[in-house]
């Protein structure tokens, strides 16, 4: 017999001899639907409708196979179905620390700002001081004489005095009495004041610059009015036969070291 699933339709052909006389229950295998039914037996053929029947399986020579029809599954509890755990999965290994000091750039040190400040006021202020040194030098050489050859090497002399020697020139005169060294020479006063003139020293060098003889002559005048000029001479008998250069300088000046003397080579 043929059965129709009351839910998908599914159609299923069934031996009616497995219902029994009181039917029994089926389950609809593509969509799980479980209902009743009942045995229907078809009434048996009429002798003229078994004979038709054989005539046409005489005729097709083979007799037709029936296919059997699909058993509708009988209703049975479903088979607990089994899942298997999943495997455990492996924790990935922690990612590498970053080492963070090697991969960080090396920071540049600083010096802090009062570091840097003190040293530059105090070059600042070296520097104020010594420009105001250089343009008070006459006051500061006053106050401190050894600084009169530091202006000298800067090429900033410094006449603290107000008299200046120029034209100097020196040479060998002999006569009756002998031979002579004949030193002569200018004293200006560079100032608007009348200075007094001190005593003048001459000095006889080598061809090496050693001092080989230095004597003091007096000036025409002990003092000389503001712009005034007076000419000095110097004689000195029998002077050194190795004698080379003449320095004149004022004889006071000693400790000073100003620009005052003029060198002049001796006349031979």
């Amino acid at each position: 017999m043929q059965i129709v699933c009351p839910s998908c339709a599914s159609a299923y052909e069934l031996d009616a001899a497995k219902l029994g006389p009181a039917g029994r229950k089926v389950r609809c295998a593509k969509c799980q639907t479980l209902w009743h039914v009942d045995p229907v037996f078809p009434e048996p053929p009429s002798p003229d409708e078994t004979q038709a029947l054989l005539d046409a399986e005489l005729q097709r020579g083979l007799p037709e196979e029936v296919p059997e029809p699909v058993a509708a599954e009988p209703e049975e509890p479903p088979a607990p179905e089994t899942v298997e755990p999943p495997a455990p999965v492996a924790a990935a290994p922690p990612p590498p620390r970053r080492n963070r000091a090697a991969g960080r750039k090396p920071r540049k040190r600083t010096l802090p700002a009062r570091a840097i400040a003190l040293p530059a006021a105090l070059a600042i202020g070296g520097l104020s001081l010594l420009g105001l040194m250089v343009w008070q030098r006459e006051a500061s050489v006053r106050l401190l004489p050894q600084l009169a050859g530091l202006f000298e090497a800067l090429g900033k002399p410094v006449n603290i005095r107000g008299l200046a020697l120029s034209a100097v020139d020196g040479g060998l005169v002999e006569d009756a009495q002998g031979r002579f060294l004949v030193v002569e020479g200018d004293v200006t006063n560079i100032t608007r004041s009348e200075k007094p003139v001190p005593l003048i020293e001459v000095s006889v060098k080598d061809a090496d610059g050693q001092t080989l003889y230095t004597w003091t002559t007096e000036p025409p005048r002990g003092s000389l009015e503001p712009a005034g000029q007076m000419r000095f001479r110097a004689r000195l008998a029998a002077p050194p036969e190795t004698g080379r250069v003449v320095a004149v300088r004022f004889s006071d000046a000693a400790a000073i070291r100003q620009a005052d003397a003029k060198p002049a080579r001796s006349k031979p």
